[in-house]
């Protein structure tokens, strides 16, 4: 069974351990694909449709982001084997110890080659598949953790995780499982005074403002690093500030739902950021 890895790149300080721990995969034959500096939506794509051209050489496919460090030399066997061992398996996600919530997030995917996806849809969750339900599984204990999703982000690229996570959290669909994300990173800031972290709940608190808007999605996006330089020398109880002051101003006052719910209406719908 031949695998391929793919990793999307757009500067992530985890780069170099990202790609160590997949030389040292041990057990299995496969190849890697690197996608560098390209919008998200293109950069999926071109994976997608790269893998399904190739079919008759891989098997299988595992997306490991540029921003997260395996913790096995023999996960990528392993998850091997659990795809010869379950032939109806179609995705396997397994969990990774994530650096902002500080908790395991849904993960490291797997797809198998018979899976296939809407290529003509504009959408923020790029990766989703076309697939039954039945054929999906979410490891959270047999596999998982499969290692850590950004151990040593930096401050921009924490950021960035803040305002993509923010526009998902806002959409028609997906949106509860971002939020419920985003309310366990500004907790963690509470708990650990991490400034990245707290640059990761402030992106969110952007865009629930209205300040980023779909097309600012992508981490190759100018604007981005344009608005994160008003807050990049700021230490954490000043980040604090700003995120208080943003949530009281865009209905942090309401009960945690009830405020989802308001902002997937006015910043999601109504913004026009909903997925098309």
């Amino acid at each position: 069974m031949k695998v391929l890895i793919g990793t999307l790149y757009s500067g992530e300080n985890e780069f170099e351990e990202c790609q160590a721990a997949i030389r040292s995969q041990v057990g299995v034959n496969f190849e890697q694909l690197i996608i560098r500096n390209k919008p998200e939506l293109e950069a999926h794509r071109l994976l997608f449709t790269m893998f399904l051209e190739r079919a008759n050489e891989f098997e299988l496919l595992v997306k490991v982001d540029a921003d997260t460090v395996l913790g096995s030399p023999q996960l990528i066997s392993r998850i091997a084997q659990r795809f010869r061992d379950e032939p109806n398996l179609e995705v396997l996600s397994i969990a990774l110890k994530d650096f902002f919530t500080g908790a395991l997030i849904n993960g490291l995917v797997t797809f198998r080659n018979s899976v296939r996806w809407n290529f003509e849809k504009d959408t923020v969750f790029p990766d989703i598949p076309l697939l039954d339900p039945d054929r999906y599984h979410y490891d959270q204990s047999d596999l998982a953790p499969a290692g850590m999703h950004s151990p040593n982000p930096s401050a921009l690229q924490a950021f960035h995780y803040g305002v993509h996570r923010g526009l998902k959290s806002i959409q028609k669909i997906h949106s509860t499982t971002h939020w419920g994300l985003l309310n366990l990173v500004w907790k963690n800031f509470l708990k650990t005074q991490d400034r990245r972290i707290g640059f990761a709940a402030l992106g969110a608190e952007l865009v629930y403002a209205g300040v980023f808007n779909r097309e600012d999605q992508n981490y190759t996006a100018p604007r981005m690093e344009e608005v994160f330089q008003k807050y990049a020398d700021m230490n954490a109880g000043q980040v604090k500030k700003e995120i208080r002051m943003l949530r009281l101003r865009h209905w942090g006052f309401l009960p945690t739902d009830l405020r989802r719910r308001v902002l997937r209406e006015n910043r999601g719908r109504l913004s026009g950021n909903w997925d098309a």
